[in-house]
């Protein structure tokens, strides 16, 4: 079966390279790489000073890519976007979360070119019920300066490799009403947003308030596995001011999914995962 148009490295790497240069950012285009993470950290190691920041690195191929709890991601060349940036990060942490900043926007500009992506909380992209993109986010001292690094993993057509028993995966190039002659334009699109909100965390509130009540689970039931490896179900609600969601329990307490705990939305009346 013939597979769905594969994303064009080379001027994706052109024309970043463009946009890095009107911009004033630190770039660096690599066909392959263990991990993008990895690579934009040895590259602001590597200039001369953290003033050259923001800092991108895209990448044909991650060979060791992994998602949040260190799930493996598959990052193959043609079959997505993959990315990440370095910004200069304030000495306060914010109450706002920026992964869930960074999802909502770049789950907007998705939206606003045709590809009906939604927020699964805590950072993950949706679309169609399969997992579009998924998000790293951290924070450390680069160069004497506080950063916060983010990677970026969103799929351009479905994956060929082997996927986990429970992991559906879904892809650009399944929109319906998707435009594939604009693949350039929406990778470059999505990496300017990107490095756009990460260095306005001012944003940041804003953003999570748009999501609070348009998350994928909200009002959906679901299972909560928390930290404590206890395990509970309820219908998720808001997603907080601070990043955390909210669960209303059988019982009507409310209690708070943080950063330590996993939430899976359920099929309604099944108790099964829909995905």
């Amino acid at each position: 079966m013939q597979r769905d148009a594969a994303l064009d490295f080379d001027p994706l790497a052109r024309q970043l390279q463009r946009l890095a240069a009107r911009r004033g950012w630190l770039m660096a285009a690599e066909e392959r790489v263990d991990s993008t993470n990895e690579r934009v950290r040895a590259l602001v190691d590597s200039a001369d000073g953290a003033d050259r920041m923001p800092a991108v690195v895209v990448a044909a191929e991650q060979t060791a890519g992994v998602g949040r709890r260190g799930a493996r991601w598959l990052s193959t060349p043609g079959d997505g976007l993959w990315f990440s940036l370095a910004v200069a990060a304030g000495a306060e942490l914010p109450e706002a979360s920026p992964g869930l900043a960074l999802a909502g926007r770049l789950a907007g500009v998705l939206q606003g070119r045709g590809v009906p992506a939604t927020v699964k909380w805590p950072n993950d992209l949706y679309l169609e019920g399969g997992k579009l993109g998924g998000l790293m986010i951290e924070r450390r001292r680069l160069r004497g300066t506080v950063c916060w690094l983010a990677g970026v993993g969103i799929n351009w057509r479905h994956p060929v490799g082997p996927l986990d028993a429970d992991y559906r995966a879904s892809a650009i190039s399944e929109a319906a009403d998707g435009r594939p002659g604009d693949a350039i334009e929406l990778a470059l699109a999505l990496i300017e947003a990107a490095v756009t909100v990460m260095a306005r965390p001012e944003q940041w509130p804003a953003e999570i308030a748009r999501l609070s009540c348009a998350h994928l689970g909200f009002e959906r039931p679901v299972a909560v596995e928390r930290g404590d490896g206890a395990c509970v179900t309820g219908i998720a609600g808001a997603i907080c001011p601070d990043g955390a969601l909210e669960i209303t329990l059988s019982d009507g307490r409310v209690i708070r999914a943080g950063a330590h705990d996993r939430v899976r939305v359920l099929a309604e009346h099944t108790g099964h995962d829909s995905y």
